[in-house]
């Protein structure tokens, strides 16, 4: 039986996410994590299962440190199960999030019960590529952006972890090594199996992926990333590092270094955070900080390791059960009945988080205890306590964010809302049931200070909110992210500034070596073309020309200019009637939407002509109809022809009067600090007319002040990244639409004109 319910545990989601994937099947979510559960609750300790035929030989097994593993993970599968099932039914793609769903619980699971490399690797490969598909389920613009940086990442952390285990597997001479066979690990050995684990973990600065991946990720999604995936990487090291076995100083050193900088980074940018999954994601962040300082402690001092494993073991299942259940209080927030009830269980699971006495967060405080006395660094425990009391803001800032959270009930949501409640239930019991008396009461004076402080600032914030909005968004999530983006943006453009520098350098010395060969090897002028060069001849020349052309334009002819070509986003008039019609000076038209000429040829002379060039009777001024006719004809083909932007952008009569030197800018609402500059008038290389461009050249820097002005007027433009997505096109519309204009969804100057007078306008 134990065998059997060790295979069942990751084969049976296996073998359900085949089925998942019909509508019928629905409901399989919600079962795939029971045998897991089962196999906790019923499989004694030391039980072990070979299968020779799988892989190099499987070995399936269950040690106290995987008991709880299993049992926390199982339990956070099955209720986020329920919640996927009911949430997402009915709606699109759903059988593809069922299946991608079961592939990742089923990696999960086997990599706990797999005691051998082959197996911990193929579960942890299969749930990490299984989550892409979680991240990236609804297609939106930020999940598209949020599951390529969380492939790269995984794809590197599995490509280095497969070559760690290769080493170790080497080393050992086995693929189930003991403890004492990982005994003289090499350096490449270990860095390689810190950093493969380090990804998931969200080790800074490997940590990119996660505050970008857990808020783009359905709710369910997001409870199991944050609340079971990234605790794998303390079950790989903790299995296959020589704990416990043989100190490793230098490298406990480092990890604990690591582990302080992950704990305390984390903090601060989640408090300036305004979507509670990010909060929750940098909250994760810094608490898996804790468990790799905690580590390092261990692998520094070997007699710390019974108690230090005990005690990391406890504090995983804590911090997963309370964190995957504030994941899915955020859903029911938004979509359940009976919202007080609510917001009560996000208020017992943040206080648990936060380790407040008679939690189960002040338990597995106190059960570290012995690991920070025992450390040679006596001021961790007060980095900790420290840590404790920035916790505690963060969970003030995230029940703050969440009250805000305006609900839109829908059906369904009662079964998830009952497993959520069993949930919250475990986490109530914890403390009785795994601690004892002497641990309730720990972390009072710190989350008592924390709490204090979070008063405080929600009662300044109440009365005086400018003094905190500035830092409220000013570090996105993916934070180091956005810093990259920017130095490779800069790069670049000093790049395009040293190119620009030199071809001009490189112009001048051409210009100068051409006049240097025309002096030495020109041909000498004729007398007669000296004599036309002369200025007297010349400025006769030139006055009598303009007097003609002066004369023209008084008498009413047509002026008659070289064809030109039609500017961008404008369409030529190309039709003979429409050729012949002359223009006003200075206005710059579109087909369908011209001037009528100041004056038109002679009908009746026009009429005549065609009279005696016609051999047959005909009406007067039937030829003239014919013309007009066919102008008619050719004017809408064309007008229809023409985009609604060309057509609805006014006459430009500004272009003799624009200076290409004079940039238009455009600012952020923020403050004229913030503001790039853009070329609208250009001169033409051939014809040197000048003329007004349509559209700006798109950057990063422009649509990203772009996305800003649209959302200080209101209109959700999606993330502020400087990326063009569907939910910017759909703001740009919006804005169109309250402007009375076409809604193109099109960035022009006369867009950004438009916008910044609205802002402007704001109050």
């Amino acid at each position: 039986m134990s065998g059997g319910l060790l295979i069942l545990v990751w084969v049976w989601p296996l073998l359900l996410a085949a089925l998942a994937v019909r509508p019928s099947f629905w409901w399989l979510p919600a079962i795939g994590a029971l045998p897991g559960l089962a196999a906790a609750l019923l499989v004694p300790l030391g039980s072990r299962l070979e299968l020779p035929w799988l892989f190099l030989g499987t070995t399936l097994g269950l040690d106290a440190t995987g008991r709880i593993y299993l049992i926390f993970t199982a339990i956070l599968w099955l209720v986020s199960g329920i919640y996927a099932a009911f949430s997402v039914r009915g709606q699109p793609h759903a059988g593809r999030f069922s299946v991608f769903f079961l592939l990742a619980m089923a990696g999960n699971l086997w990599l706990i019960v797999g005691q051998d490399l082959l197996s911990f690797y193929a579960g942890f490969a299969i749930m990490g590529l299984s989550a892409y598909g979680l991240v990236i389920h609804d297609g939106k613009t930020a999940a598209l952006r949020a599951g390529k940086v969380y492939l790269v990442m995984a794809l590197l952390g599995e490509v280095t972890l497969f070559a760690a285990l290769v080493l170790v597997a080497s080393h050992a001479g086995t693929t189930v090594p003991e403890p004492e066979q990982l005994v003289g690990l090499d350096d490449l050995t270990i860095a390689l199996l810190i950093l493969g684990l380090g990804v998931k973990a969200g080790m800074v600065p490997l940590h990119l992926w996660l505050p970008l991946a857990h808020p783009a990720a359905p709710v369910p999604a997001s409870a199991v990333l944050s609340g079971t995936m990234i605790k794998v990487a303390i079950l790989g090291w903790l299995r296959f590092l020589p704990v416990g076995v043989v100190a490793l100083a230098d490298w406990g050193a480092w990890l604990t270094g690591a582990g302080l900088l992950t704990m305390f980074y984390a903090l601060p940018i989640g408090l300036m955070q305004s979507d509670p999954k990010a909060i929750l994601a940098y909250s994760s962040i810094s608490k898996m900080g804790l468990l790799i300082l905690l580590l390092g402690l261990i692998l520094t001092e070997p007699a710390l390791a019974p108690v230090g494993i005990a005690a990391i073991t406890l504090y995983a299942a804590h911090h997963a059960l309370a964190k995957g259940g504030l994941f899915l209080g955020v859903g029911l927030r938004k979509y359940a009945a009976l919202q007080p009830l609510v917001l009560a269980g996000l208020v017992v699971l943040a206080l648990a988080l936060a380790g407040a006495p008679l939690t189960s967060g002040a338990v597995t405080k106190y059960g570290i205890k012995p690991l920070l006395a025992g450390a040679d660094w006596g001021w961790l425990s007060i980095a900790v306590a420290v840590s404790t009391v920035a916790t505690t803001l963060l969970m003030a800032r995230f029940l703050w964010v969440t009250a805000h959270i305006r609900p839109h009930p829908e059906t369904g949501y009662t079964w998830p809302g009952a497993a959520w409640a069993v949930l919250i239930t475990l986490v109530l019991l914890f403390p009785f049931l795994l601690g004892e008396p002497a641990a309730w009461t720990t972390n009072a004076a710190t989350v008592g200070a924390g709490i204090g402080i979070a008063v405080a600032v929600m009662t300044v914030a109440r009365r005086h909110p400018g003094l905190a909005r500035p830092l409220v968004g000013r570090i996105p999530p993916g934070d180091l992210l956005g810093l990259i983006q920017q130095i490779l943006l800069a790069l670049v453009w000093y790049g395009l500034a040293i190119l620009g520098f030199v071809g001009a350098l490189y112009a001048r010395i051409e210009a100068r070596l051409t006049q240097a060969f025309d002096r030495v090897f020109a041909q000498p002028t004729s007398d007669a073309e000296q004599g036309l060069r002369a200025w007297p001849v010349a400025g006769a020349l030139w006055l009598a020309v303009g007097g003609l052309l002066f004369v023209a334009v008084l008498g009413g002819a047509p002026e008659i200019l070289p064809p030109e070509p039609a500017p961008r986003g404008e369409i030529a008039a190309t039709s003979p009637v429409e050729a012949d019609l002359p223009s006003e000076p200075g206005v710059v038209g579109v087909p369908g939407d011209e001037p009528l000429p100041s004056s038109l040829p002679d009908v009746d002379a026009e009429t005549d002509r065609a009279s005696a060039l016609e051999p047959s009777p005909r009406s007067e001024t039937s030829e003239v109809d014919a013309a007009i006719a066919a102008e008619t004809e050719e004017a809408s083909t064309l007008d229809a022809q023409t985009p609604a932007s060309a057509r609805d952008a006014p006459p430009v009569d500004a272009v003799a009067v624009c200076d290409p030197e004079i940039p238009f800018v455009f600012a952020s609402p923020k403050g004229p600090a913030e503001r790039i500059g853009l070329q609208r008038c250009v001169r033409d290389p051939d014809s040197g007319a000048l003329r007004l461009l349509d559209a700006p050249p798109l950057t990063n820097r422009l649509v990203y002040l772009l996305q800003e002005q649209l959302e200080a007027l209101g209109f959700d433009p999606g993330p502020i990244d400087g990326l063009i997505g569907p939910r910017t096109r759909d703001a740009v519309r919006a804005f169109q639409e309250a402007q009375g204009i076409p809604q193109t969804g099109r960035i022009s100057f006369d867009l950004l004109e438009r916008l910044q007078r609205e802002t402007l306008q704001d109050p």
